[in-house]
């Protein structure tokens, strides 16, 4: 997926200008009893740029109290009515984005390539503070007991109070390679305890009261790319976790020691429910392991890396880093339907997101898409 997405930005490369229309693509589709995928609306949200040095969306939407959340490449944080599209408002942040915002109270809250972070109030857009953190932020906040977590590109930790913006504890990690894949493990927090992947190959934790390392445990080897930029996820006693140069790890979420290794690379962080894991792969492949960590069963629905996996209408929505997005049958992951983004560099880098019974993802090409 990381490749992918380098590969686009080598390849694509222009000179002569062209002037995007700002929502110019604004669909409303006529309903297709049908389709699973039946789009509520669409819009363009590309910027100016030059032709063939396509601006490449990394971030996700927020569904949130009928408003959709997304942060434009030109540095502006949206907000759109979700039932209809129509704008509600729009803030200029000035930093593009790298993740999506989460809602706290009646606020969001969001950083920004540039290192700020920005609370909201989440009907109009006034600010409540910013903060600046002096590094691209890549992960969304992580919130818990009041508290919220970032993971910076500077390889740095950061835990603010959620309501006063105020920073309590930071831990800077020493990453020794020249060659890592430029993003991030978001947090994770579970039992007072937080758990993070650094770009050196080690998963580690920390107390969430004073950011004390707990235990660090190394899960990657090699001299470059052995970045664990998967979200830790945690069942029980068992922590998952893995690189894109290593197998799926299972810790001991108490002592960080070596569980077992799962023969599979994944892509993302596995999808949790109630029979097992089901994992995603970089060969475009679905795998599910029961509760024992045994393969159930596996099937490749598509060529390119899958970049997300969500529940949606009894179903699974999977989305990629080509231009296919799959509405796939939970129990025999059969693809059911195909959704095309259109563009032949289109494909979806950020996770999409379920809320309030519509789906929503946005494009490497800014299309931002809403479904029901």
């Amino acid at each position: 997926m990381k490749f992918t997405f380098i590969l686009l930005f080598l390849l694509l490369s222009g000179c002569s200008v062209l002037t995007s229309v700002n929502e110019a693509l604004d669909i409303k589709a006529p309903k297709n009893p049908k389709a699973n995928f039946h789009p509520v609306w669409i819009k363009n949200l590309d910027p100016q740029h030059e032709t063939g040095n396509l601006p490449i969306a990394l971030n996700s939407p927020l569904i949130h109290e009928g408003i959709v959340y997304v942060g434009e490449n030109t540095g502006k944080m949206m907000a759109f009515d979700l039932s209809n599209g129509r704008k509600v408002w729009e803030q200029k942040d000035n930093g593009a984005y790298h993740s999506k915002p989460v809602p706290y109270k009646k606020q969001i809250i969001y950083g920004t390539i540039e290192g700020r972070v920005f609370s909201r109030h989440y009907l109009t857009g006034k600010i409540k503070y910013s903060v600046d953190l002096d590094a691209s932020i890549e992960s969304p906040p992580v919130i818990y007991k009041g508290r919220m977590f970032f993971h910076l590109r500077n390889h740095k930790i950061f835990c603010l109070d959620v309501s006063t913006g105020k920073i309590l504890w930071a831990y800077k990690r020493s990453v020794p390679y020249l060659t890592t894949l430029q993003r991030v493990s978001t947090p994770t927090v579970s039992r007072n305890r937080l758990f993070v992947g650094f770009a050196d190959g080690y998963v580690a934790s920390f107390g969430v009261e004073d950011g004390i390392l707990l235990w660090e445990k190394k899960i990657a080897n090699g001299t470059k790319f052995v970045d664990i930029d998967m979200r830790p996820v945690i069942r029980g006693k068992r922590l998952y976790v893995s690189s894109l140069s290593s197998q799926l790890n299972v810790l001991n979420v108490q002592t960080g020691a070596l569980l077992q290794t799962i023969p599979l690379t994944p892509s993302r962080s596995p999808l949790l429910t109630k029979g097992g894991l089901v994992i995603g792969t970089l060969d475009g492949e679905l795998v599910l392991l029961n509760k024992g960590l045994k393969e159930v069963f596996k099937k490749k629905i598509s060529k390119e890396s899958i970049s997300s996996i969500k529940s949606w209408k009894k179903h699974f929505v999977v989305t990629t880093s080509g231009k296919s997005v799959f509405f796939v049958d939970k129990a025999s992951f059969k693809v059911v339907e195909k959704f095309d983004l259109g563009h032949s560099t289109s494909a979806v880098f950020g996770d999409a997101q379920v809320n309030e019974d519509k789906l929503a993802f946005l494009s490497s090409r800014n299309r931002l898409y809403v479904f029901e």
